[in-house]
């Protein structure tokens, strides 16, 4: 007899959300009289805890059913949510999704091939989309005149900002910069010295002092 899990996204800043979902599997079982083997309950909070939705599979045992609440359970891009429906398919788990009444029996059957065929194809037309919204945007910018990039003089975060004291420090004892690389344990001295020079440092270090 096939073993009957549900699964539960948990999110303890939407706490409606979470009971939305518990409410209509509660109803679904109840409704099927179906008799729950395990009920997984995964808490993702940030895109982060994404990664914890994977965990969920060693729970699942092959040859068993896992019924959700909503396909957007598995994730928040459609490319994910179709990485973990290939996943459960592969380990031979039929899934059940409530809301959009769905039943994914296998990467065999034919009528899941197709569902799987349309969510492919949306990626891709998603990406596609994204692309020519970029474009787009992008050229209305260069039609009003407006420059494309960062400002010039922009000065970007560096890993050196972390110690840049320190960096200062040495400098006004007289510390070359490969000298200061070597002491602060970084690879090149090259992208420090990039660093002092765009900021400054030096120069300012004379005025300071």
């Amino acid at each position: 007899m096939l073993k009957m899990f549900t699964f539960t996204r948990i999110n303890t800043y939407n706490v409606a959300y979470t009971q939305e979902q518990t409410q209509s599997i509660n109803s679904y079982v109840k409704q099927k009289d179906i008799t729950v083997y395990h009920n997984i309950e995964v808490i993702i909070d940030t895109p982060n805890d994404e990664k914890n939705i994977l965990n969920f599979l060693k729970s699942c045992e092959k040859n068993s059913v896992l019924i959700a609440y909503d396909l957007n359970v598995f994730g928040r891009t459609i490319e994910n949510i179709l990485e973990i429906i290939t996943i459960l398919l592969e380990h031979k788990i039929k899934i059940i999704i409530i809301k959009q009444n769905l039943e994914l029996i296998d990467d065999k059957d034919a009528l899941t091939q197709m569902i799987l065929g349309i969510i492919s194809m949306t990626i891709k037309l998603e990406k596609k989309l994204m692309s020519l919204r970029t474009k787009e945007a992008l050229r209305a910018k260069v039609l009003k005149g407006e420059k494309l990039g960062k400002p010039i003089g922009t000065i970007q975060k560096s890993k050196f900002d972390l110690q840049r004291d320190k960096i200062e420090e040495l400098l006004h004892l007289g510390l070359s910069v490969r000298k200061i690389a070597k002491l602060l344990h970084y690879n090149n001295h090259i992208g420090l010295n990039n660093y002092i020079n765009k900021r400054n440092i030096k120069k300012n270090l004379t005025n300071n002092f």
